[in-house]
């Protein structure tokens, strides 16, 4: 029998059908230096063949063996990361004010703040990808996400319905000017609709921006306060 996913583990067979791909959680796409140091460590312990940062900013370890990814986590100092969970998706934010000239608002507290608060989205049965810019150049592609914001001067952009794929959708703004304590507020009742709307027999595992093509954005409007 040949070897698959090993799904509780977070582990992907890779295309040699003999090794694994594993990633290490970033908040945002950054990392101190005991953190790489203590990557690149157990790369090269385990032999792993190649270090990529992926899309959605965590660091996926290519190359290990079934029998040492226990102990490839133990040394990373990480549970196993459930990736391929259609819920266990994660934030991609921009350098923001904290880092670029060009950022308008601190994406990286923000991140930091919605994760704490709201992460792994539990119970929605689709998947979840928020995207945080600091400035309209939306380096995060806050437009193609379910959630997508992007900081100004006078606050946070909040746009909903966004995706990639084969089927491609523009995220529908929802709010502006929001203040950062706002987006949490909205975040949470978003989400809640989303939970609820996931689950639902004519909506059951839709992304968001096909239920809100179905049934519209005025439910969702009258749920986040916003009509």
């Amino acid at each position: 029998m040949g070897k698959d996913d090993i799904l509780a583990k977070g582990a992907i067979l890779q295309r040699d059908q003999e090794t694994y791909a594993i990633t290490a959680r970033l908040l945002a796409g950054v990392m101190d230096i005991p953190t790489a140091h203590r990557i690149a460590d157990v790369a090269e312990k385990y032999g792993v063949k190649r270090l990529k940062i992926t899309g959605d900013s965590r660091m996926a370890l290519i190359g290990i063996k079934e029998e040492d990814l226990d102990a490839a986590y133990e040394d990373l100092g990480i549970k196993p990361q459930p990736g391929t969970a259609l819920c266990q998706q994660f934030i991609k934010a921009c350098p923001g004010n904290t880092f670029c000239t060009r950022g308008q608002q601190d994406t990286l507290s923000l991140a930091q703040k919605v994760e704490e608060q709201f992460y792994p989205f539990p119970k929605i049965s689709s998947k979840v990808k928020i995207g945080i810019s600091g400035c309209y150049n939306s380096c995060s592609e806050p437009a193609i996400k379910d959630i997508g914001l992007i900081g100004l001067p006078k606050g946070w952009i909040l746009m909903v319905g966004g995706a990639g794929g084969k089927d491609p959708m523009i995220a529908q703004v929802i709010a502006k000017n929001l203040s950062e304590d706002e987006v949490l507020e909205v975040l949470e009742k978003i989400l809640k609709y989303y939970r609820a709307s996931s689950q639902k027999h004519q909506t059951r595992n839709m992304r968001l921006g096909v239920i809100l093509s179905k049934e519209g954005n005025e439910r969702l409007l009258r749920a986040c306060g916003l009509e």
